[in-house]
């Protein structure tokens, strides 16, 4: 009893807690929350419960072949926002991943080198951006009990049918960013193509942490310590976090120190 109210709360109260900081904070900042692994780590962890710290090893290594689909399907859902309907964008989205993860299945990635690629292929979809202008913060209801439905019976869905279907089958469905297009797609809907690819932005930010945690896992998930293999992953996963937003921090700090500097120098030369 107590695994199936985790199974349905979960997710949900994170969607939850991702729509509030995007309603406080702002489009960009819910998307780098949502990117943090706050579903895939409950998620694995329910899955080692009920199957195994070895089946969620093996997850966790699927997981990672298709972090890089990730990255596809959010500059492509931001690509095409602009230009189409949200339906017609997520569609377009899906489509992309579904040929992402048939690529990658061409090859036999180890879970180091697919963290790897997958961290390449987020910092390519950052660089190249498709380009935005500022989107005005949210003004109407967000269908957030869509979002809580959905989460929640993917969440469900997953974890039930894990077993039926192996591990390497349920990391590549759990590699689907669902609960981010969702977002993304209500986003677009609501509040327009600049908010939605915002929000994408953030996310994408957020997977830095997501791809070194699932790394984590695949790797200490093997000694049978579930507790030490979920405690290091979420360290890592923060560890991760915080490096990302402080290179934007930085330079902001950075103007700030200098203005006092400059008032100094302009002072001593008088």
């Amino acid at each position: 009893m107590i695994l199936l109210l985790l199974r349905v709360a979960i997710a949900p109260l994170i969607v939850v807690g991702g729509t509030l900081v995007q309603r406080r904070f702002g489009h960009a900042v819910g998307g780098l929350v949502i990117g943090l692994p706050l579903s895939s780590l409950p998620l694995l962890w329910l899955v080692a419960l009920q199957h195994g710290s070895l089946f969620a090893s093996s997850m966790s290594g699927a997981v990672l072949v298709g972090a890089s689909a990730q990255a596809v399907v959010m500059w492509v859902y931001a690509l095409l926002a602009p230009r189409i309907s949200p339906v017609l964008a997520l569609v377009g989205a899906l489509g992309s991943f579904v040929v992402t993860i048939g690529a990658l299945n061409l090859f036999n990635l180890s879970a180091l080198l697919a963290s790897l690629l997958a961290t390449a292929g987020f910092a390519m979809a950052l660089y190249w951006w498709p380009y935005s202008e500022s989107a005005t913060q949210e003004s109407g209801h967000y269908r957030l009990i869509l979002r809580v439905a959905i989460s929640a019976g993917f969440t469900l869905f997953l974890v039930t049918v894990a077993g039926r279907i192996g591990p390497g089958f349920s990391g590549l469905i759990d590699a689907l960013p669902m609960m981010s297009l969702v977002m993304a797609y209500v986003t677009h809907q609501e509040l327009g193509a600049n908010a939605s690819a915002q929000f994408l932005h953030g996310v994408t930010k957020g997977s830095f942490s997501y791809v070194a945690s699932m790394l984590v896992l695949a790797d200490l998930l093997r000694s049978g310590n579930v507790g030490l293999a979920f405690l290091s992953a979420i360290g890592v996963a923060l560890v991760v976090q915080l490096c990302v937003q402080s290179l934007d921090t930085f330079p902001s700090i950075k103007r700030v120190l200098n203005v006092p500097l400059v008032s100094l120098r302009v002072s001593l030369k008088s």
